[in-house]
């Protein structure tokens, strides 16, 4: 994220430009219109960074471990663990954007397919290493509650 000036902001000019800030944000009405205020407001290096936290959040409540979100996000373990602490100490953001994604079907559906989609890109893994199994043993999971799902 980008730096900030180490001057002090008056307490209520800070308070009305946060306000603003959210209000801002409450205000767009669709995914065009978010996406069009990201990528004015913030460098595509912050873009990223959020976009990895939120995946990493998906992929932990979906119970993947940190080597294969480390893997294929190519994130730090220690980011994990903060995304997974924020979570365990019951983060409301990641709880508020979980409720609005939807019903826990389309959810878990969203999270299996970027689980899947990461698990396609990511780097070939020599065969019978233990990156190998890992990305059988991810694969063999997702296919098995998309099966589960579609019979639902």
């Amino acid at each position: 994220m980008g730096r900030i000036s180490k001057k002090k902001l008056n307490s209520e000019v800070e308070e009305k430009i946060f306000e603003t800030f959210w209000e801002t944000i409450a205000s767009l009405k669709n995914s065009s219109d978010v996406e069009q205020f990201i990528k004015s407001l913030l460098s595509y290096t912050e873009q990223l960074t959020l976009a990895k936290r939120l995946a990493i959040a998906l992929l932990v409540q979906r119970g993947y471990n940190y080597e294969y979100i480390s893997g294929t996000l190519n994130v730090s373990t220690s980011t994990i663990l903060a995304v997974d602490r924020q979570i365990k100490l019951n983060a409301q953001g990641y709880k508020i954007a979980s409720k609005k994604a939807g019903s826990k079907r389309l959810r878990d559906k969203t999270a299996d397919a970027l689980a899947s989609f990461l698990l396609s890109i990511s780097k070939p893994a020599r065969y019978g290493s233990a990156k190998y199994r890992l990305k059988k043993e991810m694969g063999a999971k997702i296919a098995k509650r998309q099966r589960k799902r579609s019979v639902l």
